[in-house]
């Protein structure tokens, strides 16, 4: 497991510290929010999934509350409280849309900031990490975790390719196109990535933008080569590789998870 700590998950350490809290799914992030001194409503909001007002010593953390899962309000919850905690101090209002919680990598520094703190809040690393250590990766272990700290998948995703116990690369795809990527600290493959242009035709991703097509359950683990989504040498053999795709239809990406056994 990767043992440095940002700036953000050491100040997410603390506050979890400071709310006397080991397990944060027992209290609510609203509950979290009102003790931490700031406000927090869910008033329907246009264009943004949160947002934080500042003036003075008060600040209101609005969630919208046209947002369909508790799991997407919760992070976006956790996000705002970020801002709080950190940066209410350099602006007064931070406003959040889908593509802030989403694009941790390409995101401004105090959007990955917010988006780190609220990783490590909601899914402390160490306790993160007990909860997948003795299961072989998969997408069940995605599922466990995103059960167990009631976040969504694509949030479990995110944090276990920093603080997971399998060496994996995930790359995100927008519209058919690919915008960002980012691998495990011990995965030893090169990635080939061109901003902006297709995933691989023999790619999961690329099969669920141009076909529509999904898998679930049993199926969600699919098998591909290497060379689908890793530079090969001259003289490499292909191996066997396995992707999960995790595709939202109404926001238009694709999460995939690379690994091989």
């Amino acid at each position: 497991m990767n043992n440095k700590f940002t700036k953000a998950e050491l100040v997410a350490k603390l506050v979890l510290d400071e709310c006397g809290l080991d397990d944060p799914t027992e209290v609510t992030l609203k509950n979290i929010i009102l003790g931490r001194k700031a406000y927090y409503e869910e008033a329907p909001l246009t264009g943004k999934e949160g947002e934080i007002v500042s003036v003075g010593n008060r600040s209101i953390i609005t969630i919208n509350s046209n947002i369909i899962y508790e799991t997407k309000k919760r992070f976006a919850s956790a996000h705002e409280l970020g801002h709080f905690e950190m940066h209410r101090t350099l602006s007064p209002v931070f406003t959040d849309t889908e593509y802030d919680l989403i694009n941790w990598y390409k995101s401004g520094p105090q959007e990955i900031e917010a988006n780190e703190f609220a990783a490590e809040f909601l899914m402390p690393t160490d306790f993160f990490y007990k909860e997948c250590i003795f299961r072989k990766f998969g997408p069940h272990v995605i599922d466990h975790l995103a059960n167990r700290f009631q976040v969504s998948k694509t949030a479990a995703i995110l944090k276990f390719v920093k603080r997971g116990n399998h060496p994996v690369c995930i790359v995100y795809c927008k519209n058919n196109k690919m915008k960002w990527w980012k691998s495990s600290y011990d995965f030893r493959y090169f990635l080939e990535f061109k901003f902006d242009e297709c995933p691989p035709t023999g790619s999961v991703a690329y099969e669920c933008f141009t076909k529509g097509v999904t898998y679930s359950m049993n199926e969600q683990k699919q098998q591909i080569w290497k060379s689908d989504w890793f530079r090969m040498r001259d003289d490499e053999q292909d191996s066997t590789f396995y992707e999960y795709c995790l595709f939202a239809k109404s926001y238009d990406y694709t999460i995939s998870i690379i690994w091989e056994d």
